[in-house]
């Protein structure tokens, strides 16, 4: 397995966002994803493993947030890693997490990073801005 240069390894995240996130082309995945991808959320109490699971997680993202999209700011590679800043933004029009739809736009910033095995995505770490989503929609207070 050739090791991707970090302009390729680069673009195959792009190519995820673009496509896949922003796109909705979940059968990508198989191109894009080991099989036994896993994903460290931190709103999720256990990691997300396998790419069925992460295109059951995406899916879930995007039923919550139909016109959600990420913007990437920032894309950094070091050895393996690519990690991507984001801005994500989009309207809650149906469930989340448990939670109804708001009707609420959120825009929030996050960090993903992602470890590359070849040209796959094997592993996946995401930190975003849960506590300005949950105050943008209103499910919690903001502190003054």
């Amino acid at each position: 397995m050739a090791k991707l240069s970090p302009r390729d390894a680069k673009s195959r995240v792009v190519r995820f966002n673009d496509e896949v996130f922003n796109g909705r082309n979940y059968d990508l995945l198989d191109e894009l994803m080991t099989d036994d991808i896993i994903l460290h959320e931190t709103s999720s109490p256990e990691d997300i493993k396998g790419r069925e699971a992460f295109t059951v997680y995406l899916k879930g993202l995007h039923a919550g947030f139909s016109d959600l999209k990420a913007i990437i700011e920032d894309q950094i590679v070091e050895g393996d890693k690519v990690v991507t800043r984001y801005t994500y933004e989009g309207t809650h029009d149906g469930e989340f997490m448990g939670m109804d739809a708001t009707n609420r736009s959120a825009k929030i910033s996050g960090i993903v990073i992602n470890r590359m095995e070849g040209d796959k995505v094997a592993e996946t770490w995401t930190n975003a801005d849960f506590l300005g989503l949950m105050q943008q929609l209103e499910l919690i207070p903001r502190q003054e």
